[in-house]
């Protein structure tokens, strides 16, 4: 995607103030998307979404290790994001492994932080053996609003992630047991996950879903990690800085 033009910039400025934007949307309506799920083999769950010219793909792959010290009763995620800077200009001249490791750590602490998955189903042994959710994004391309639709994609994927029974064997000893794996899986509810919400200021106005093009008119931009009731379990500011309370008006 080119960087805009002045006349380009004041072309979407003007649209969102008149409430229609360059694709006919309002400024708080969002793209229609899809999701496939089941779509990666050797992977206990993965999606695609495809939300206008962003596409990423996410696959989940689980594992026994050993818990967290400071959750030793319950599984955990991890999340890496591959993304090449040059698939859009906001992110030209960054370096890849410093922009991966943000990203990945942005959506972990969505998952970890927000309390919505139940990660005490992932324990088998505390202190000990746990199940491991590996959380793999590769960015195919970006088109704007980034943020919310790999909230999505990592969503779906994990609804659909069979984690495998285990039976625990326990000896004389917390420390001496044996694990066998058993022909039936379960899956995590991810009734409460939180997605993402993604406010870009333009001008006078607010509008979400940005397209790349609007992420180009040097707007601010933050995002709200939100759950199915509709509580914010974190904010994740971008370029620039907006007034929460301008977002109450909208």
């Amino acid at each position: 995607m080119h960087k805009l033009a002045a006349g380009e910039i004041d072309f979407i400025e003007k649209g969102i103030e008149l409430g229609v934007r360059a694709d006919g949307r309002g400024r708080l309506d969002y793209r229609p998307f899809t999701i496939e799920t089941g779509i990666i083999s050797q992977t206990n769950g993965s999606a695609r979404i495809v939300l206008d010219a962003t596409e990423i793909l996410v696959g989940v792959k689980v594992e026994i290790g050993e818990p967290l010290k400071d959750l030793p009763s319950q599984g955990f995620v991890e999340v890496a994001v591959d993304l090449n800077p040059s698939v859009s200009p906001e992110f030209e001249g960054r370096s890849a492994a410093a922009l991966n490791t943000e990203i990945s750590e942005v959506m972990r602490r969505l998952l970890m932080q927000s309390n919505s998955l139940p990660l005490s189903e992932l324990s088998l042994v505390p202190h000990h053996q746990c199940w491991v959710l590996y959380v793999d994004a590769l960015i195919l391309n970006a088109g704007g609003n980034l943020f919310d639709a790999l909230s999505l994609a990592i969503r779906a994927a994990l609804k659909t992630t069979e984690i495998p029974r285990v039976t625990v064997i326990q000896g004389s000893i917390p420390s001496d047991f044996e694990l066998e794996l058993t022909d039936s899986t379960f899956s995590l509810d991810v009734t409460m996950t939180p997605v993402f919400i993604t406010f870009t200021r333009i001008g006078d106005h607010t509008i979400v879903d940005a397209t790349g093009e609007e992420e180009n008119c040097n707007g601010s931009r933050v995002t709200f990690g939100v759950s199915k009731d509709g509580a914010i379990c974190g904010i994740q500011q971008g370029q620039g800085t907006i007034d929460p309370l301008i977002l109450r008006e909208q």
